[in-house]
This record gives C-alpha cells, sequence and structure tokens, in this order.
C-alpha cells in the first residue's frame, strides 16, 4: 500500500454485540491499534438492537461458562458505567401450561443441572415468583435463578463509551468490503472509505458475514433469517412488581417476556419458515428493509397467551424491531482463523444467542488472535467443518436448527445443543 494510508493492528468488522465487545477485549489484552468498521450510523442498530435480551443456559457446558462470563461482563459494564443500564438479576422462568409440559421441564431440569443452578417448582411457586402468570393456567415451573436481563440498547451505547476510553478507532458509517492479500496472508482491508493496511481481520459482520467472507473465497456457514420483537406500552401490573423474572414457554413457541421501559418485551420462534422468513445470503438487508410479519405473528400469539399472562389482554405495541440473527447447520458458533488465509479470522453464527455468548465468545477469539490459543477447547467451532456441505444443504441444515428449538412432540424436551470440553483443556 502507498504512503499515508491509514493502518491498525486489528480491523474488526461489524459493530454488533460480538465485534464491539470483541474489540474491548482485544483493546484490553494490548493488541495495538483496534480499528471497528461498522457500516450503519452507530453501533448495535441491527440484530442487537432486536435482540431479547436474555442471558441464561441454554446449551452445554461451554456454552454455559460463555454465559456465566456474558453475567459478569454486563454486571461489570453497568458497574463501571456509573449508571442504571437495566442490567438485572430477575432469573428466568419457564411456566409449564399443560402436564405434558411440567413432563418437559424435567426433562430440561436432569440436562441443565450438570452445569447450571436449576430447580422445578410447583404452580404455586411459579406463580408467586412471577404474579403477572393466572395460577389457573399454571401447572408447574422450571426456574434458573442466575438469569440476567440485559436491555441491548443501553448496553450498546455503554459499550461504545467504553471502546473510547479504551482508545478503539470506531468507525461507522463505514464498512469493510474485502480484504488485501500479499502472500497468502491478510496485509490491509478495503473498505467503503478506501483501503486501511492490516495484519489481522475480523469478520464479526452479523447477517453480512457470509457475504462478506465469499468476497475473499471463504466459505462462512451463517445463514441470516429473520426474527422479530415487540415492546408493549407500560402496563400497571409490570409497574405493580419490582424485578420480574423473565418467562419462557416451550410449549407455545418458544414465546418469552420480560419487563422493559414499564412494559413487556415479547418474542417467540416461528413453528415453520416461510419466504418472507429468509433473505438473499449474498446481500442481506439492513434492519429498516426488513418485513414486520414476524412481529404480527408475535402480537397474534401474545393475544392468545393473555388467559395466561392477564395483563397482555390489554398490552398496546409501542415498539416492533426485526433483525437476522445467524443460524449454523449444527446449532453451535463459528469462531477461528480461516483456512488457507493467514491474518483473516471469523466471529459469527449467533444461533440467537449473542447477547448471552457474546461476550465469551470476544473474549475467547482474544485470545487466539493475541495469545494464538484459547483457554478452553473450541475446535469445534471451527470454521471450515462444513466445507463438504453444498450450498442447498447448508441452507437446509441451518433453518433446521432454528425449527428445532421447538419441542419435538408433548412432553419432549427440545434437542440440546453445545460442547463439553475436554479435561485436559482446563
Amino acid at each position: 500500500m502507498s504512503p499515508g494510508v491509514g493502518t491498525a493492528d486489528v480491523v474488526v468488522a461489524g459493530g454488533g454485540i460480538l465485534g464491539a465487545s470483541l474489540a474491548l477485549h482485544l483493546a484490553q489484552r494490548g493488541a495495538g491499534h483496534i480499528v471497528l468498521l461498522e457500516p450503519e450510523p452507530a453501533l448495535g442498530t441491527q440484530t442487537t438492537h432486536a435482540g431479547a435480551g436474555f442471558v441464561g443456559y441454554w446449551a452445554g457446558e461451554l456454552e454455559a461458562e460463555l454465559a456465566r462470563y456474558g453475567i459478569a461482563f454486563y454486571e461489570q459494564l453497568q458497574a463501571d458505567s456509573g449508571e442504571d443500564l437495566g442490567v438485572r438479576h430477575v432469573g428466568l422462568l419457564f411456566p409449564a401450561v399443560s402436564e405434558a409440559g411440567v413432563e418437559m421441564l424435567r426433562q430440561e431440569e436432569e440436562r441443565e443441572r450438570a452445569f447450571a443452578q436449576v430447580q422445578l417448582v410447583d404452580a404455586d411457586e411459579t406463580c408467586r415468583l412471577s404474579p403477572l402468570l393466572d395460577r389457573a393456567a399454571i401447572h408447574g415451573g422450571l426456574f434458573q435463578p442466575d438469569g440476567r436481563q440485559v436491555p441491548t440498547r443501553r448496553v450498546i451505547a455503554a459499550l461504545a463509551r467504553r471502546l473510547a476510553a479504551a482508545g478503539v478507532e470506531v468507525r461507522t458509517g463505514v464498512g469493510a468490503v474485502r480484504v488485501i492479500t500479499s502472500g497468502g496472508r491478510v496485509s490491509g482491508v478495503q473498505t467503503t472509505d478506501g483501503p486501511l493496511a492490516a495484519g489481522t481481520f475480523v469478520n464479526a459482520a452479523g447477517a453480512r458475514a457470509r457475504a462478506l467472507a465469499a468476497r475473499d473465497g471463504i466459505d462462512v456457514a451463517a445463514v441470516p433469517l429473520l426474527e422479530s420483537r415487540i415492546l408493549t406500552q407500560p402496563l400497571a401490573e409490570v409497574a405493580a412488581h419490582d424485578r420480574l423474572p423473565m418467562l419462557l414457554f416451550f410449549e407455545r413457541d418458544l414465546f418469552y417476556a420480560r419487563t422493559e421501559d414499564g412494559g413487556l418485551l415479547l418474542g417467540a420462534i416461528a413453528r415453520t419458515l416461510s419466504p418472507a422468513d429468509r433473505v438473499a445470503l449474498t446481500d442481506p438487508p439492513r434492519s429498516a428493509a426488513l418485513p414486520e410479519h414476524a412481529a404480527a405473528g408475535h402480537e397474534r400469539l401474545a393475544a392468545e397467551l393473555a388467559t395466561v399472562i392477564p395483563a397482555l389482554a390489554r398490552a398496546q405495541i409501542r415498539e416492533r424491531a426485526s433483525g437476522l440473527p445467524t443460524w449454523t447447520p449444527d446449532g453451535r458458533h463459528i469462531l477461528g482463523p480461516a483456512p488457507g488465509l493467514d491474518g483473516y479470522f471469523v466471529l459469527t453464527g449467533c444461533n440467537e444467542s449473542g447477547v448471552t455468548h457474546g461476550p465469551g465468545l470476544a473474549q475467547l477469539t482474544a485470545e487466539l488472535i493475541v495469545d494464538g490459543r484459547t483457554h478452553a477447547d473450541v475446535s469445534a467451532y471451527r470454521v471450515d467443518r462444513f466445507a463438504a456441505l453444498p450450498e442447498a444443504a447448508l441452507v437446509a441444515a441451518a433453518e433446521g436448527q432454528y425449527l428445532a428449538r421447538h419441542p419435538p412432540q408433548a412432553g419432549q424436551a427440545p434437542a440440546p445443543f453445545g460442547i463439553t470440553i475436554p479435561r485436559s483443556s482446563r
């Protein structure tokens, strides 16, 4: 590159929770001059903005470690900010609305107790924990007392301030186009604002990660799918109770509810995928261009659940937001070096757990870049593990992982995903 071109030690593409957390971890580990690129006018305005903001234990042992790290990260971020970011230790409650649902929760409790504090509770205790629930509709529950709610908009704003204080150069309105290479390794990044010399590049571009990597001949098996959430106007039932637990209903399309700004933030996972849920992999749209049909489906489900959460019968919608979380063929994240191109790293495939696992994944990626190794074995996250899959099979498998979050039948818990940490790596 010619003299006068901007330089960096590490360039991170993507200013959502994954990329922003990674940039901070790199700065904290002394990785040199870090440049964070975000094509939108501000950080966290896309899928992160539409995040549910639940931090709990969803998967296997390594993912439980990621969740624990995320809890500590957000608590510390709030403490360091000197502000109330809305991070709350409220717990996560899975209510059962049938006896088959109770059996499902028994199976889930047996699985989760290997790596998380969790307890089965009867119907009375379930309703004591969340007075929003109608006792007549509840048969029991499963409670994760360590769960935190994390309002993504406040958290990403605080994270932006931390990045500035740590010396990270954040370039909003600037996107990565492709990497520049020399001798089989990264030597720079072509951006929408011109070239940038750098020896290390991290693709944390979320919904755009697959398309961005493809420009450099790298296959990243991350498939974006539409997801939405809605926020109600303030509700008297919410104002009447402090620190209500987050709610998640396995039996009702994984419908979730948590408090935010005096109202309820609501969402779910669609039972089927339609063409409107899919986007062009080569050019995913911005969040502002996404359809709101998923949000409309959540509103219909919320109306149906008014018999379980009576406050929903009077709830008025204040806001809708949509994003494109990325799903992988095996439901695990993608983290590591890209094969065949030294200095190119990938961090994507959130599987709708980006807020929960993002800070922990950022820590592991920063370790890999700075130290050349990680404290846990993340080989199951490797970038090239789907190299043999043609695109149609890859997309079908990723969509299958989205749909597999639903229970396969009444009384049977959904299949988990995750990694058991080898003892030798502890």
